[in-house]
């Protein structure tokens, strides 16, 4: 078998881990296929720990190669996608899946052509930002009308998730009364705390509506300015939907900055929350942005605290607004 091993940009492996790690894509590839590969070319790494493989086949097509080190990691993938297909999502097919190694598990999707939300942003016009967001709420809508779950959080389509409230994801309120040094990160979880101690009877109130938390700046697959579909929906969430959108808010202000303003603004338009819906969306976007602050403190990053940092008292301001 020859395959030709490609590299891009964001390829940091070293030259033997691309070549051992190409030799066993390549065969797990054609084993499940039936088809020989020809070329490969190693994605960025995933927060989820994921490894991933552009493949070219000898028949033509274009297809994604995802590893996990999780057993059962896509055991649910065909049948969300199924499901999201049925509802006229832009979603990919499922072609083969199953155990790489003992104690790892793969999945093989077809390919689609395009880039993250993130990377696409800076070259698309105002009216294709809002032509997207406005495709991603329409999908989001669709997707609250599956079944409820008897749960919050995170779970294949169709299951119950694991928490019994909705304010359970956020973790215990931190104690108020211990002292801690004025920082303007600790300011910043003051103010968190606050907005979260008034939005507690919103979140209450909220119910198990199914929605796709994970179509932020990453996920949504965007080709010349349109969108080619959406990715890594292994599991959907259950709660408030508003999180995605809130969510956003914090990717686009830590990855994009002002070159992705109007999609932020065109997808808070798509939903036009109000009241303590609006300040929600706004606690969820500042949670995340702090959360992204904290991360850039630990890692010594100057510059990206200092873009944090105004972004998430922005956000809280709006939090804050009655």
């Amino acid at each position: 078998m020859s395959i030709q091993t490609l590299t891009t940009a964001h390829d940091a492996a070293t030259s033997s881990t691309r070549t051992d790690g190409a030799d066993t894509a390549a065969a797990l590839v054609q084993r499940a296929l039936h088809v020989e590969p020809t070329a490969l070319v190693p994605q960025l790494l995933t927060q989820s720990g994921n490894t991933i493989h552009r493949v070219e086949l000898a028949d033509g097509r274009t297809v994604v190669l995802r590893v996990s080190s999780q057993p059962a990691a896509y055991a649910h993938t065909e049948a969300n996608l199924a499901a999201l297909r049925a509802l006229g999502l832009p979603v990919q097919q499922v072609l083969a899946a199953g155990t790489a190694a003992p104690g790892r598990s793969f999945v093989i999707l077809n390919w689609l052509d395009g880039f993250d939300l993130k990377f696409a942003l800076p070259a698309m016009r105002a009216d294709q930002m809002a032509a997207v967001a406005e495709r991603v709420a329409d999908c989001q809508r669709r997707v609250a009308g599956l079944p409820a779950s008897r749960g919050f959080g995170w779970a294949p389509i169709g299951r119950d998730a694991a928490h019994a409230r909705w304010t359970d994801l956020f973790g215990a309120p931190a104690d108020a009364s211990v002292a801690v040094e004025a920082t303007p990160l600790n300011q910043l979880r003051a103010r968190l705390r606050a907005v979260r101690a008034t939005l507690e009877p919103y979140f209450a109130a909220c119910t198990p509506v199914c929605f796709l938390d994970d179509l932020t700046t990453r996920n949504v697959i965007v080709d010349d300015g349109a969108l080619s579909g959406f990715i890594d929906l292994d599991f959907v969430c259950y709660g408030d939907p508003l999180l995605q959108v809130g969510t956003t808010l914090a990717y686009l202000a830590a990855d994009v900055g002002d070159a992705g303003r109007a999609y932020g603004d065109a997808l808070v338009d798509c939903w036009s929350p109000s009241g303590d819906a609006r300040r929600a969306m706004y606690f969820y976007a500042g949670l995340w942005t702090t959360g992204f602050l904290a991360s850039a403190e630990a890692a010594g990053d100057a510059w990206r605290i200092r873009v944090l940092e105004p972004a998430a008292r922005a956000l809280l301001d709006a939090a804050e607004a009655d």
